[in-house]
């Protein structure tokens, strides 16, 4: 893994996280995965769009509880996530192979309730990087899924990763996540979509549902819509297909047992042709 830390308008190496960076203590962090394909960047504006939203909610909320609180009344501007992205990000994404990028901003130091006031990083790891890859095995986690309100891509990804490796030592590659309401909120490191009824939907961010970029591509694309979603609608959709940057968009072949048509192919194509490829 290669890493590096924002510092003013440039990049420069680092080889570690201040431990005492609440990003790392508690998992006060957003990030944005990107893919990287020979040195290029996929669908890097609308990453970054998204990495921007998450951080003004973040300061929105740190500015309230800086007014309830009355701590940390004199933040520095220049230290602010906010700032850190209007400065020109020149990262220089040629001196990268084929893998997965990802920028993450972390609240810094300070007490627990301190403003989200932190640090930029990016973390590159080769990998391979698909648009076409062979369908997946999901199964429902049984586990109530507690998203953070937004759809953001945090640091803490515990019930994430632990709903992951259920499904897999169930013989699946993927698990099936819902809210405590028992709305659908997507697939543990990745946003579904189901077809029922010759329709596509997929789950409203209100349940909790990451915002995606490739999601957001996919919404464009396609006559796809957001609904609130439970149990019923896995049992009635007759193909699902999974999105996120390392595999681009993926067939469902089965699911929680029961198979499923393969109807990706169009998107799949299109999403080579305008990202993978352009």
């Amino acid at each position: 893994m290669k890493a590096w830390k924002k510092r003013d308008a440039g990049w420069q190496p680092c080889e570690s996280l201040p431990l005492a960076d609440r990003g790392f203590r508690y998992g006060m962090s957003v990030f944005e995965t990107l893919a990287i394909v020979h040195g290029r960047p996929l669908l890097l504006a609308s990453h970054l769009e998204r990495l921007d939203r998450a951080n003004q909610t973040l300061e929105q909320e740190g500015s309230a509880c800086q007014s309830r609180e009355g701590i940390r009344k004199h933040i520095d501007p220049a230290l602010t996530t906010r700032a850190l992205l209007r400065v020109p990000w020149n990262f220089d994404f040629s001196k990268l192979t084929t893998g997965l990028l990802r920028f993450y901003l972390t609240a810094g130091e300070g007490p627990p309730e301190a403003p989200f006031a932190g640090n930029a990083y990016a973390l590159f790891d080769e990998a391979e990087v698909g648009w076409n890859l062979p369908p997946v095995r999901v199964e429902s986690s049984a586990a109530p899924y507690l998203p953070r309100p937004g759809g953001w891509k945090t640091g803490n990804y515990w019930q994430n990763i632990d709903a992951l490796a259920a499904a897999r030592r169930a013989g699946c590659d993927e698990a099936l996540l819902f809210n405590p309401a028992g709305m659908l909120v997507g697939a543990a490191m990745a946003n579904v979509f189901l077809q029922i009824d010759a329709r596509w939907v997929t789950p409203a961010l209100e349940t909790g549902a990451r915002d995606g970029a490739v999601r957001a591509w996919v919404l464009e694309r396609i006559d796809a819509q957001e609904e609130i979603l439970d149990g019923d609608a896995l049992r009635k959709c007759t193909a699902a297909f999974l999105t996120n940057s390392r595999i681009g968009v993926r067939a469902v072949s089965v699911m929680d047992g029961r198979p499923l048509a393969d109807a990706t192919s169009q998107i799949q194509r299109r999403y080579f042709d305008e990202v993978y490829a352009r």
